[in-house]
């Protein structure tokens, strides 16, 4: 039996409090994740509400930090971590090569500064420590069927989707393969492998569940929350998991849309 990208314990875990398309790719990095050695101390960089740590971590001394106080605040309440941090990764003194572990869960594309937050994260981990992050591939919108759905009519055109997606999404930072292999060695870090990971399948199924969570985009800027009902939606995941599985079987499992990249710090 194959492995699932998207598993129903794991979708079960994230649908009540957060957009299907979210859900698709966290739990699609969930997946990936747990085919990695994880040690404590654990350094989770751009952590957010603290979901995927509630999942990802467990028993683990973990830390989260993220720029977005009120994202650190539901973080507290998740229970997740044994301390989490509201500041900017570029510039918060974190304790100095104090941890085993530091995973940036498809956050560090949108740090401005990237230099400088790689900076922080080498001189955080412990000599030999191990820093583990998700970043998309400068290519993952090709993907999309609305993209290439346009690029068999005019690939200008498609191109320039393209770019206005990847400007919403606020993605400061996209590379190939080779690109974030070399940003991420010119960091110090000693880089052990960047492979690809999350398949066309979550790419397309993050598409066709993108437009009802945009509605919670919106409910997310009015009420702080993504979704503001979760005991209702509990009972709907069974459902809406049956839709994902749908959208999932209209894409194939080459994995393209994001690369995990595996470092250590020297």
């Amino acid at each position: 039996m194959e492995d699932l990208e998207v598993t129903k314990a794991d979708f079960a875990r994230y649908f009540p409090s957060t957009p299907s398309a979210l859900c698709i790719k966290e739990c699609a990095r969930l997946s990936s994740l747990r085919k990695q050695t994880l040690s404590g101390p654990l350094l989770d960089v751009g952590c957010g509400d603290g979901v995927f740590a509630s999942i990802a971590f467990q028993g683990l001394e973990a830390w989260g930090i993220d720029i977005n106080e009120h994202e650190t605040k539901l973080a507290e309440k998740s229970g997740a971590y044994h301390r989490v941090i509201t500041g900017d990764a570029t510039k918060h003194e974190l304790p100095e090569a104090y941890f085993e572990t530091c995973v940036a869960n498809c956050s560090l594309e949108h740090v401005p500064r990237l230099d400088l937050a790689l900076g922080s994260i080498k001189k955080a981990l412990k000599p030999g420590g191990v820093f583990i992050t998700y970043v998309p591939n400068q290519d993952w919108a090709e993907s999309l069927l609305s993209y290439r759905a346009l690029a068999s009519l005019n690939k200008g055109l498609a191109k320039r989707l393209q770019r206005s997606i990847d400007e919403f999404f606020r993605h400061e930072h996209l590379y190939d393969r080779q690109g974030w292999h070399d940003y991420v060695e010119r960091a110090g870090f000693k880089v052990l492998k960047v492979e690809p990971v999350l398949s066309n399948a979550t790419t397309v199924a993050f598409e066709l569940m993108l437009l009802p969570s945009l509605l919670g985009l919106a409910n997310k800027k009015l009420t702080r929350r993504w979704t503001n009902f979760p005991a209702l939606r509990e009972k709907l995941t069974t459902p809406a998991y049956q839709i994902v599985e749908g959208a999932l079987s209209m894409g194939d499992r080459k994995p393209t849309a994001e690369f995990l990249v595996v470092a250590q710090r020297p």
